[in-house]
C-alpha cells in the first residue's frame, strides 16, 4: 500500500465532513477553469476522492451515526430521516454516474461545459443536502433539551 494513501475507513465523521468541505472548494475552484485535458484530469481525481469519501460518510451518518439518534430523539422526524437517507443514494448513484462520465469523455472540450454544470448541480444538491440534515438534527435536538421553553 502507497505510503500517502489515504484510509477512508478509518476516518470518523468529522474528519470525512472536513475531507469533504476541502474538496467542495477544490471542485468549485477547477470547474471555474479553462475545459481542457488537464482540467478534466483534475476534475476526475476530486470526484474519485468524494466517490470514496462520500459513501463511507453517509454510511457512519446512517448506522450508528447521528440519523438514527435523532429519530430516537425525536420520532416524529422519522419521515424527514427516511428522505435523507434516500438522498444519500440519489447523490451516490449520480456522483458515480459523473466519475464514470469523466472517465470515458473524449475528447473533453466538446462536453465539458455540459458535464461541469452537471458537477455544479450534484454540489449544489449535496450542500443543500448537508443544509436540510444539519437544520434537521438542531431542531431535533433543540425540541429534545426543550429549548425555548
Amino acid at each position: 500500500m502507497l505510503k500517502n494513501q489515504c484510509h477512508y475507513e478509518l476516518m470518523n465523521l468529522r474528519q470525512l465532513g472536513e475531507l469533504e468541505f476541502l474538496l467542495l472548494g477544490d471542485l468549485r475552484d477547477v470547474l471555474e477553469e479553462e475545459a481542457n485535458e488537464q482540467n478534466r484530469k483534475w476534475l476526475l481525481a476530486i470526484v474519485e476522492v468524494l466517490a470514496r469519501t462520500i459513501p463511507r460518510e453517509f454510511y457512519l451518518r446512517e448506522k450508528g451515526g447521528y440519523l438514527q439518534d435523532v429519530v430516537n430523539c425525536c420520532p416524529e422526524v422519522d419521515q424527514e430521516v427516511q428522505t435523507l437517507l434516500k438522498e444519500h443514494q440519489t447523490l451516490r448513484d449520480r456522483l458515480d454516474q459523473l466519475r464514470n462520465e469523466l472517465q470515458r469523455l473524449r475528447p473533453f472540450r466538446t462536453q465539458a461545459a455540459a458535464l461541469k454544470y452537471e458537477l455544479a448541480e450534484w454540489m449544489k444538491k449535496l450542500e443543500q443536502h448537508n443544509q436540510k440534515e444539519g437544520k434537521l438534527v438542531h431542531c431535533a435536538y433543540s425540541q429534545d433539551m426543550g429549548v425555548g421553553d
